[in-house]
């Protein structure tokens, strides 16, 4: 009944059974019955639950039983509790350990973005002579994307096509997928380019990655021409995702008129609602080319999702000089909903720009007393 309920997503039933059956007495907890509870707890996002659920397995003798221990290192992983996930994972005796074990520990640390303990672990798993499959590749090869590992990403790429995973139906194309953001994200777009035509069959996220692949490495053209193909030649209909990569593409490259056409067409043709991101893309593309009151009127549209689209406006005033227009956009965004840390100093900025420390002060005075922090700026130079 507990797996019953689980599998049709009663989650609520399934633990009011579980809590009668440990009312009861009569019954004895098994591994099959922790495992269903701890699926509940997971799905659910009960986390103080599937902790309390933990120390009834202690006590029960249960915490050496893999499944178990699988169960509670993807309930720890999904609440980027990464730390309780490995010591339950490291609680396991190495010759137990199976597929599904260095999956769950793998995920836990993908979901907690630890890309490098994402290698490290694949690594140990690779010496453990245990062989990877569509989980494993979807946590190690964006690890892979955002460390710039190429080689073990390239490694991956080998297992990838040793095991046929590349040739399985749906699982085959999101590992593929993967696998092309990795080299896209890597500086490889020729890779890229060679496995994304080598599939047997594209999704509508296949495109998107290729076509932001392009944009990335300011290849608008062919960006713009690969969104071509996929909408005319192939007939298959874009989402948000396509259209922002291609509206990227536009703004990489300088070609304002094709921006301003594909958010007219995201809207006209596909009736797709722009949001914040697609309008601070079309303002940034006309902000760059020194066409301020048109990317005005683009925030203006923009209305209560254009908090982005203000900062973008702001930046493009502040490079073209317009010290008038750069003050306003900064008030203006600091009165959308969420401004962010970004807002506060962006408006700090305009006013040491243009040599008025009082109001300079004031504003930091005021982040002080909120407690806005500025995150800090990373570089991978």
């Amino acid at each position: 009944m507990v797996n019953g309920f689980a599998k049709l997503g009663c989650f609520d039933r399934a633990m009011e059974c579980f809590l009668r059956m440990r009312q009861d007495g009569t019954v004895e907890v098994s591994a099959f019955t922790v495992t269903g509870i701890l699926s509940v707890c997971t799905a659910a996002a009960d986390f103080q639950c599937g902790a309390a659920v933990h120390g009834m397995v202690v006590k029960s003798g249960l915490d050496h039983n893999v499944s178990v221990c699988n169960a509670l290192v993807d309930l720890y992983g999904k609440s980027h509790d990464v730390a309780n996930a490995a010591m339950v994972f490291e609680g396991m005796a190495e010759q137990d350990r199976d597929l599904f074990s260095w999956n769950s520990m793998l995920s836990a640390l993908h979901y907690s973005a630890d890309h490098m303990g994402t290698m490290r672990l694949f690594h140990r798993m690779r010496h453990a002579a245990v062989w990877p499959d569509t989980v494993t590749v979807a946590a190690v090869l964006p690890a892979c994307a955002q460390t710039a590992a190429l080689k073990v990403g390239r490694t991956v790429h080998g297992y990838i096509i040793t095991i046929g995973l590349a040739r399985d139906g749906a699982m085959g194309v999101r590992a593929c997928n993967a696998l092309v953001d990795m080299y896209a994200k890597s500086g490889a777009l020729d890779e890229a380019c060679r496995v994304f035509y080598w599939m047997r069959q594209q999704d509508v996220a296949s495109w998107n990655i290729m076509i932001d692949g392009y944009a990335s490495h300011g290849r608008g053209q062919e960006a713009l021409e690969l969104f071509r193909q996929m909408t005319e030649v192939k007939g298959l209909v874009p989402d948000e995702v396509t259209l922002l990569a291609a509206m990227s593409a536009c703004s990489h490259s300088g070609f304002v008129e094709e921006g301003r056409i594909l958010l007219k067409r995201m809207k006209e043709e596909f009736s797709l609602e722009p949001q914040m991101e697609h309008y601070a893309c079309l303002t940034d593309m006309l902000g760059r080319a020194g066409r301020l009151d048109e990317a005005r009127k683009v925030v203006e549209e923009a209305g209560d999702v254009g908090a982005g689209a203000w900062r973008t406006y702001l930046a493009a005033c502040r490079m073209h000089g317009d010290k008038e227009r750069a003050q306003e956009a900064a008030r203006m965004l600091m009165a959308t909903k969420e401004p962010g840390s970004g807002g506060w100093v962006l408006l700090a900025n305009t006013y040491g720009w243009d040599g008025n420390f009082e109001g300079l002060e004031e504003v930091r005075g005021e982040m002080r007393r909120q407690g806005v922090q500025k995150a800090a700026g990373c570089s991978w130079v």
